[in-house]
């Protein structure tokens, strides 16, 4: 057992306190080290638990619902914090993109606040959607409420799926 003390430098229970060990850390680099195995493993299990997709910078690509009726496809996108303004919507070849970036929010009384946490995710996000439609390009709508927009895009007469070709023996 005192083997087994000497090489882990902090007990289990003090694992997740590491503003207590914080010195400990700073001195011990195996305890530095155990400090950032818990801290990925941390992040990695938050991962798991959000299913919004992660892109660079630590900006969340938008959550959608894609529905569909008789006449239109439906692409629903969350924009918290965002306006009009802040979004480029563009159609090319079946593939729905929706770019933009959501700006922090700063205030003259923000300078001298300490942050202890940030959830809320900042910057430059794209997401394409493939659709598998024939799209009515030049009647494509789109309108943006609360902090959702929404795109309409009228189905276009479906194209012919594709034949079958007979092989033929070559002579």
């Amino acid at each position: 057992m005192a083997v087994r003390r000497n090489l882990f430098p902090m007990a289990n229970s003090d694992l997740h306190n590491r503003a207590a060990n914080r010195n400990l850390a700073e001195r011990d680099p195996f305890t530095a080290l155990q400090s950032e195995m818990m801290r990925f493993f941390d992040d990695l299990r938050r991962g798991v638990n959000d299913p919004a997709p992660q892109l660079g910078l630590g900006a969340v690509a938008p959550r959608l619902d894609i529905q569909e009726d008789d006449q239109n496809l439906y692409v629903v996108a969350e924009l918290p914090g965002m306006t009009e303004n802040d979004v480029e919507l563009t159609y090319n070849e079946g593939v729905l993109r929706i770019a933009g970036e959501k700006r922090a929010e700063h205030g003259d009384s923000d300078d001298d606040r300490q942050v202890h946490v940030t959830e809320r995710s900042y910057g430059r996000f794209e997401r394409q959607i493939p659709l598998n439609r024939s799209i009515n390009e030049d009647q494509i709508n789109a309108a943006f409420k609360d902090g959702v927009l929404t795109v309409t895009l009228p189905k276009a007469e479906e194209e012919q799926q594709g034949r079958r070709i007979e092989v033929q023996r070559a002579a």
